[in-house]
Parts: structure tokens; C-alpha cells; sequence
């Protein structure tokens, strides 16, 4: 008789304990309880988000490099098969019909229709490779990035010279509506002279002297497409990350001569 009771009070104490728990469950959180969680939540995130956007700055820089590894590819083969001639920056007729140094390494890099793009009435096309993940499509009105021979994009050539087509050359990069280019063979520092950059579709050391973030002119902007860099293709075909703005041009300073003029 006595473990009939002592087995039925043990029941009761056990169903008591699970009426106790479910009811612990079910009850409502108090508001300084939710405050918490929601303070607890808001700290993870902001420990997390700069993670992730560097993850993201990350990813969208080594496929920048992949492109521009395409690009200064292309551009050296263009050289081989045109007598050591450095791509042209831009031919044609001021300004249409005109074909841009995407059109003329189109072949190379597997889209041999842009060779042509430039003409009259063809329409503007945006390829693929010639776009910096940094820097999508929709701000380029933003920054006056015009399109030229009926292509956009988000990556520049060098087109620095010192000088002009009626008193000579000592250094040309890339051909500006003119009949001559630079050559390969003629820098003494090709792996120190850019070729290439993200950003406006022609480049020069004119352009460039003044506010590093905007062309000296305010025609166009020139923002670091990754965090604080760029990314960089060279003449000797090398691609490189580039911290900060490109470099104003001094004629005073080695490193800026070397940059865009290769001496």
C-alpha cells in the first residue's frame, strides 16, 4: 500500500516538473529580454559585415585581375602580329565613325565582331571582360564614362606622350588618332609603365595631373574601383593591385616619368 502512494506521489511530482517546463516555454519574452536579443543580434551583424564586404572587395578584385590578365595578353599578341605596334588608343574620323583599342583586340580576346562596332549605325555593345566588377555599368554616366567606338566599359589605356605628331615623339603609348603607336621594344621600363588601369577608357598623364580622383579637366572620375585600390596591367603584360590614386605627373620625379612614359 505504502509504494502505491509513494509510486503515485512520485507521478504527480514529475507531471508537476513537465506542467512547470512547458509552461517556462510557452511563456511571453519581457521587453528588456527582446532588447537584448535584438542588442546581441545588431553586435554579431556589425562584426560580420565588414567581413563580408571585404570578402566581397576581395572576390570582385581577383576577377578584375583575371580580366585585365586577358587584356595586356591580348594587347601583347596584338603587338606581335602587327610589327611590335602597341595597340592604338583610338583611329577613325573624330569621333564617328571611330574603333577604340576594344575593338582592335576584339579578335583576341575571342569577340572578333567588334572590329566592327565602330561603324556607323552599328550598336553600342558592352563586353563582358572590358567590365571592372568594381565598378557596374550603371554608375557610368555617374562618372562621364562615355563610350567610344560603340563599346563601354570599365577599364582605361595609357595614352601619355611628350610630345606631339608634328614635333616628334621620344615616347608614345598608345596611338591618339594619329598614324604612328608606340612599340614595344623601345621602353627601357616595361615593367614599370602602365598599359592598362581600370577606369575612363583613355588615360593620360595630362588628364591625370591634378585631382587624382577626377581627370584635371572634371570631364570624368576616377574612383579606386576596390576599397583604396586598382588594378594594373603593364607593358611588359604583368597585372599588379595598385594601392591608392594613379600618381600625378611631375617631370621632376623619376617614378611619375616611368609610369606613364616608361624613361
Amino acid at each position: 500500500m505504502r509504494n502505491k502512494v509513494k509510486d503515485k506521489e512520485m507521478q504527480q511530482a514529475k507531471h508537476a516538473r513537465h506542467i512547470n517546463i512547458l509552461g517556462i516555454m510557452r511563456r511571453n519574452f519581457t521587453l528588456i529580454e527582446l532588447l537584448v536579443v535584438i542588442a546581441i543580434i545588431a553586435i554579431l551583424a556589425s562584426m560580420l559585415l565588414p567581413a563580408l564586404n571585404r570578402a566581397r572587395t576581395t572576390a570582385q578584385q581577383s576577377a578584375c585581375t583575371n580580366n585585365m590578365k586577358q587584356i595586356t595578353t591580348a594587347a601583347t599578341m596584338y603587338s606581335t602580329e602587327n610589327n611590335d605596334n602597341m595597340v592604338f588608343a583610338v583611329y577613325g574620323t573624330r569621333w564617328s565613325p571611330v574603333w577604340s583599342w576594344r575593338n582592335l583586340l576584339g579578335p583576341y580576346i575571342g569577340l572578333p565582331e567588334l572590329l566592327n562596332a565602330g561603324a556607323d549605325g552599328s550598336e553600342e555593345t558592352n563586353p563582358k571582360i572590358y567590365e571592372c566588377p568594381g565598378t557596374p555599368r550603371e554608375r557610368y554616366n555617374e562618372l562621364g564614362w562615355t563610350q567610344v567606338g560603340k563599346t563601354r566599359g570599365g577599364y582605361g589605356i595609357n595614352t601619355s606622350t611628350d610630345g606631339d605628331e608634328a614635333s616628334g615623339f621620344k615616347s608614345i603609348i598608345a596611338g591618339y588618332f594619329t598614324k604612328v603607336t608606340g612599340k614595344t621594344s623601345r621602353f627601357r621600363y616595361p615593367t614599370e609603365t602602365f598599359h592598362f588601369s581600370d577606369g575612363y577608357w583613355e588615360l593620360s598623364r595630362a588628364r591625370l595631373n591634378g585631382v587624382n580622383n577626377e581627370a584635371s579637366d572634371g570631364s570624368y572620375k576616377m574612383p579606386n574601383p576596390h576599397g583604396e585600390n586598382r588594378v594594373i596591367g603593364w607593358l611588359d603584360g604583368h597585372v599588379s593591385s595598385w594601392r591608392g590614386y594613379m600618381p600625378t605627373f611631375d617631370w621632376s620625379s623619376q617614378r611619375a616619368q616611368r609610369f606613364y612614359l616608361g624613361y
